[in-house]
């Protein structure tokens, strides 16, 4: 669990990318855009009428799995094998031509790539299908995890995957929760600079997607970045007529690769659940999902994150001092803030492995994520 603990450089470094992101992006600390911290709506993850759950197998069996991604031929994906030399994969260079890619075109960004595999393979698919980007490290990977795919990848939980089916692998709703794609938004409430797409998704645009029978929802939302597991049950699911529907959407709707990419982010979770809303608890998704689980569910995590926002805004600080020169790094202000930083980034940490070290055992995730679990059951 090298992942635990962190040199100060480290701590230093990525507060450092988080508070750039943030404040430049999503501005989470201002009034106007609150930073969501969890759902506590405890309704279920998926339509009953569509979808039945999934059974975990007995403690100690193993889930088959691939990883499905999709790469531009430039990208550097060395990293899947360095990080996770056993697991299978099924790679799509998009940027070959057809014969090449095994894709019909390359259009509408991992989406193409998603529903390609699920066609060709779907009645060979195993126990769960990972959807990943090919970066190693990207802003919207979860703050508990390093931002990390490859750690994601690892701590991720087959066995809460088949039992909800359909786990969206960010665990922060912000950007995506609690609504986001409004259909038939009115113009004077757009948001360009955070959903472009917005304007696209009207009435007609959802039923030449799903079809006239589905009824229109005020909004289509889960958390960003379409990364997720699906089981391989889930998927069979729904028909495979049904995914070469939305590829011929794909393939032929005269929307941009990004806009029609960008809608499909916040569709899977229909796809997949029947539900055109899928903000599930964030305490959960990173207690079931990974066995990180801190005391006090949701508010144990809440007092986490508001102490790495503390941090974030110290290191913010420690950053400007260092970009004025070699003075005030000597400054006793600087000296200051670097062990207030020091002595926050060993509270996270501390926090974090005890975190984790309670969700290592089975029974404390079932019980901190209110499953039911009896003797002998795995996680």
């Amino acid at each position: 669990m090298i992942f635990l603990r962190k040199s100060s450089t480290l701590s230093l470094a990525l507060g450092a990318l988080t508070i750039i992101y943030l404040f430049t992006h999503f501005h989470p600390f201002s009034s106007e855009r609150p930073y969501l911290y969890g759902q506590t709506d405890a309704s279920s993850l998926y339509d009953a009428r569509f979808f039945t759950p999934g059974t975990a197998k007995p403690a100690g069996a193993n889930y088959t799995r691939v990883l499905v991604m999709g790469r531009l031929s430039k990208e550097d994906i060395s990293w899947l094998d360095a990080d996770l030399p056993n697991l299978p994969k099924k790679i799509y260079t998009v940027d070959d031509s057809p014969s090449r890619s095994g894709l019909p075109a390359n259009k509408g960004h991992e989406a193409m790539v998603y529903l390609t595999y699920i066609v060709d393979h779907y009645d060979s698919l195993p126990d769960v299908v990972l959807f990943f980007h090919p970066h190693k490290i990207t802003w919207h990977n979860n703050v508990l995890l390093d931002v990390s795919s490859a750690t994601t990848i690892k701590l991720l939980s087959d066995a809460h995957v088949v039992r909800q089916g359909y786990f969206n692998t960010r665990c922060h709703l912000d950007p995506g929760c609690p609504d986001w794609l409004h259909v038939d938004q009115s113009r004077w409430k757009y948001d360009l600079h955070h959903k472009p797409e917005e304007p696209a998704l009207t009435s007609q645009l959802f039923h030449d997607l799903f079809g006239d029978e589905v009824p229109v929802p005020d909004s289509l939302s889960q958390p960003c970045c379409a990364q997720f597991a699906v089981s391989g049950q889930r998927i069979r699911q729904r028909a495979r007529a049904d995914y070469i529907r939305y590829r011929d959407w794909l393939l032929h709707t005269p929307l941009d690769d990004k806009t029609s990419g960008r809608i499909m982010e916040y569709s899977w979770q229909y796809i997949f659940s029947g539900r055109f809303s899928f903000c599930p608890s964030q305490h959960k998704c990173y207690c079931d999902g990974y066995g990180i689980c801190f005391e006090g569910g949701d508010e144990g995590l809440k007092a986490w994150l508001n102490l790495l926002r503390q941090k974030e805004l110290v290191d913010q600080k420690l950053i400007k001092l260092w970009d004025k020169g070699v003075a005030s790094r000597d400054s006793e202000q600087y000296k200051k803030l670097r062990h207030q930083s020091g002595v926050m980034g060993k509270q996270l940490d501390d926090l974090r492995e005890n975190a984790v070290r309670r969700g290592f055992d089975p029974q404390t995730r079932a019980r901190a994520c209110g499953r039911e679990w009896h003797e002998g059951d795995g996680f």
